[in-house]
């Protein structure tokens, strides 16, 4: 493992004083195409985070930093090898000391050649130990992409698909012991593109799964054969996020089709047992004019029940997730344990945002990870950076004076540019706000009272140009920008 320092972060805001709860902002900006997967939160609150760097086609290297509860860097790996592209997908606390990475691995020689996996651990300083082992598969499978966690009996299960030659993809689990040792493995591919995107062993060592874009729960039993299929409530796909708050019932949060195939909302519901699909409590959240969809690495977390934390992308690119030439936001709600919403935050707009990662944290707080891709800056380079907000309960990002930060929003305009009208988009937590808009003087031109969440704004009247706008009322909503009209 090659161990490398970097100096080009830049801390936006930062909050630490004592009694505070902490808030930060992180930005990497490099010069190559980054992607965030997985973030944990490991010994004295440090921030441990991972994925890949893409730095040539077909050649990807994966990185490991570590984080002070602050967000300062303590350290920082790259996993490089010469024969194979390396991508780190999961990272693990291991059960005695130290970290377990889920590696995805890719020959950079040849396109259809020597896919496979790698499980190795690390200590927390980085430094790759004695426990790691390979898994390469025949030439005719030429992709995967596979997570990791644990079973019970501390067994680890490697689970998600493989691409086995002219098949769709095909669902893969792997139940191995502490030292990587394979205990027992299968390849379904006879059972169609399940694609596993998490995966729970219960009491009776059989294996719950859940599949991305696939709107069923599977049954696997204890030897990994298939035994039943049931229907997700609401025929979610994309589960991304899932909170086990006992053996048996769970939190869910995934990609919600409320018009299918074109609308996108993130749902997230309560199911009281894993495969009773009549006891639960749904929610859904969304915009009629834009996509949104939930974190895909993880879109739900809390460390109360009565704290839940959901995340998400507002105006994704369905179409091309990691770039888009629009605007888009971070989105953070914040439920009850009944799933109410209680408020709903925005963070960004400024380029396309998409978060992969969402996990709350150990003072009351969460992390939300992701990329940031600047299509002003470099509009035709697929370049993305990394990009992590840490906020408070509630979802503030505060400097040491008390600042908030400028990226966060709780109202939003949009399209933007427009023409013969415009959107207002009022955080949940506002009934009532007042919309104004001014030309370029100052000069009043619209008025409008906002009840809700949405309003709709007349603008064929006025000529094009660059407007000021402002959102309030009277309970601590204040929202200033620029509107243009096309």
């Amino acid at each position: 493992m090659l161990k490398t320092y970097i100096s080009f972060i830049l801390f936006l805001l930062s909050s630490q004083l004592p009694g505070q709860s902490n808030s930060w902002e992180f930005f990497l900006n490099t010069n190559d195409d980054r992607r965030i997967d997985d973030i944990l939160e490991g010994e004295q609150d440090n921030l441990y985070f991972i994925g890949y760097t893409k730095e040539e086609p077909n050649e990807y290297n994966g990185f490991i930093y570590k984080t002070d509860h602050y967000g300062n860097i303590l350290d920082s790996s790259f996993i490089i090898n010469t024969d194979s592209s390396t991508i780190i997908r999961s990272i693990l606390k291991d059960n005695s000391e130290g970290y377990i990475l889920g590696v995805k691995t890719l020959s950079k020689t040849s396109e259809h050649n020597n896919c496979g996996f790698h499980l190795m651990h690390i200590d927390t300083e980085l430094n790759t130990t004695y426990r790691s082992k390979k898994y390469l598969f025949p030439t005719e499978y030429y992709d995967i992409e596979i997570t990791i966690d644990y079973g019970r009996n501390n067994n680890i299960i490697v689970f998600g698909y493989i691409f086995p030659g002219y098949y769709s993809p095909r669902a893969l689990v792997y139940e191995l012991n502490l030292t990587f040792d394979s205990i027992r493995a299968n390849i379904y591919l006879d059972d169609g593109p399940i694609l596993p995107m998490k995966i729970k062993q219960l009491n009776n060592l059989n294996f719950w799964v859940i599949g991305e874009l696939y709107s069923k729960y599977i049954l696997i039993d204890s030897m990994l054969n298939i035994i039943d299929k049931w229907d997700i409530p609401h025929y979610m796909n994309g589960s991304y996020g899932v909170k086990w708050d006992s053996d048996t019932s769970f939190f869910l949060a995934g990609d919600l089709h409320t018009n299918p195939p074109t609308d996108h909302d993130i749902g997230f519901f309560h199911q009281k047992y894993p495969f009773d699909t009549t006891g639960f409590y749904f929610n859904n959240w969304g915009s009629f004019d834009t996509t949104d969809y939930p974190a895909f690495w993880g879109a739900l977390d809390y460390k109360n029940k009565d704290s839940i934390f959901i995340g998400g992308t507002k105006n994704i690119n369905i179409h091309n997730l990691n770039f888009s030439p629009s605007p888009s936001w971070y989105v953070l709600l914040q439920t009850d344990s009944m799933l109410n919403i209680r408020w709903e935050r925005f963070y960004g707009g400024d380029a396309y945002y998409n978060m992969t990662k969402l996990i709350a944290t150990n003072d009351g707080g969460c992390i939300m990870a992701g990329t940031r891709f600047d299509y002003l800056e470099h509009p035709n380079i697929h370049e993305r950076d990394i990009f992590i907000l840490k906020v408070d309960a509630e979802g503030l990002i505060v400097s040491a004076e008390g600042k908030p930060s400028e990226l966060m929003h709780e109202a939003l305009v949009f399209p933007n540019p427009g023409s013969s009208y415009l959107r207002v988009r009022v955080a949940a937590q506002y009934k009532q706000s007042t919309f104004m808009l001014y030309d370029i003087s100052g000069k009043q031109v619209l008025s409008q009272q906002i009840t809700g969440k949405w309003a709709e704004v007349n603008t064929t009247f006025l000529k094009t140009g660059t407007y000021i706008y402002k959102i309030y009322n009277n309970e601590g909503l204040f929202e200033r920008g620029k509107w243009v009209k096309r």
